[in-house]
């Protein structure tokens, strides 16, 4: 196992131990979609050999996994799986992500901004904010009995159709950020001989969405459509109702640009840290044809055997986590 590696685990006990050495296979992943990363870890045991060290792997006992000096995720056991005839304790772990999707509440957003009220529930349900992005839009919605992650991500969808941004939710230890889906300095450059270990292109045209008629009451008040696309593929319409209040061109336009032809690239490639989802990688594979800068929209990093891989799910745009909770609230 690379040494830089660490896994170190405390059971809610207080016992304590590096199990890194122990773990016969590590996987650490994350997804645009999901609020939480995920670490799943099976650690060897064996009752027979007392010489064997023993690791804490309690359900609610938390997990630290870092490399080097840099802490990469602080999770909590939430998941424990063991087999009679089986040599090893196969554990997940989450990071706090997990606390914004099992906790839901009741809202009211009259006038605030997403950055004030994503603090206000940080301070609430004590989670600690770190870098909350500033968008400086008023929102007014209502939410009832909404997962937090839902309300922060309705929120900030909502602010996207004004700013043009797009956000993520992430953890950096034990802190809540909300960034920016941005470019940046760590690019890295995927190429066959070098550091791709296979690639596989999938272009997929069976779920666009190429018009989208507004709605008042029961007519129609507008209609916003991709001609070259309803000219290649045929009408495929998504039908919506807006209140006066809400912006139809702003709605339509990321309902076309989020619903076009997705052309989806997975690569599995030699470990790279700097390989996790919201930031990009330039490929460049001849067999496929594949050539340009992706965005990464999932990523899972296998430790197993010594020998460290990842494999990452590209795309062609950056992918936020869109969300419609709630509703406008009535004068």
């Amino acid at each position: 196992m690379d040494t830089q590696i660490r896994i170190r685990t405390t059971n809610p006990d207080g016992t304590a131990a590096d199990v890194t050495s122990l773990c016969k296979r590590i996987v650490w992943s994350g997804d645009y979609r999901n609020a939480a990363r995920t670490l799943m870890f099976s650690p060897v045991f064996s009752p027979d050999t007392a010489a064997l060290p023993a690791a804490p792997t309690e359900l609610g006992g938390s997990v630290r996994f870092s490399v080097e000096d840099k802490t990469l995720m602080d999770a909590w056991s939430l998941v424990r799986v063991r087999d009679s005839l089986g040599t090893s304790i196969d554990v997940t772990a989450y990071d706090r992500g997990v606390y914004l999707t099992r906790n839901s509440a009741t809202l009211q957003a009259a006038g605030q901004t997403p950055e004030a009220l994503t603090a206000a529930l940080c301070a609430e349900y004590g989670i600690q904010a770190g870098a909350i992005a500033e968008t400086g839009v008023k929102i007014r919605r209502n939410f009832v009995g909404v997962s937090l992650y839902r309300i922060i991500m309705t929120l900030y969808t909502l602010a996207a159709e004004t700013t043009g941004e797009k956000y993520a939710v992430r953890f950096e230890g034990e802190k809540l950020s909300i960034v920016k889906i941005a470019r940046t300095d760590e690019t890295i450059l995927l190429t066959p001989g070098s550091n791709i270990l296979s690639l596989t292109a999938r272009e997929d045209a069976s779920r666009i969405i190429n018009s989208v008629a507004i709605y008042g009451d029961y007519t129609r008040q507008a209609l916003y459509d991709d001609a070259e696309s309803v000219a290649l593929y045929g009408l495929m319409q998504q039908a919506v109702k807006l209140s006066a209040e809400e912006d139809a061109a702003s709605y339509a336009g990321r309902i076309l640009r989020e619903n076009g032809l997705k052309t989806t690239i997975t690569a599995s490639c030699i470990g790279n840290l700097k390989l996790v989802t919201g930031n990009t990688a330039a490929v460049r594979e001849p067999v496929t044809n594949t050539f340009g800068l992706f965005w990464i929209v999932s990523d899972t990093h296998t430790w197993e055997r010594g020998v460290y891989t990842t494999k990452v799910t590209l795309s062609l745009e950056a992918l936020m986590d869109s969300q419609s909770a709630g509703a406008i609230p009535k004068e």
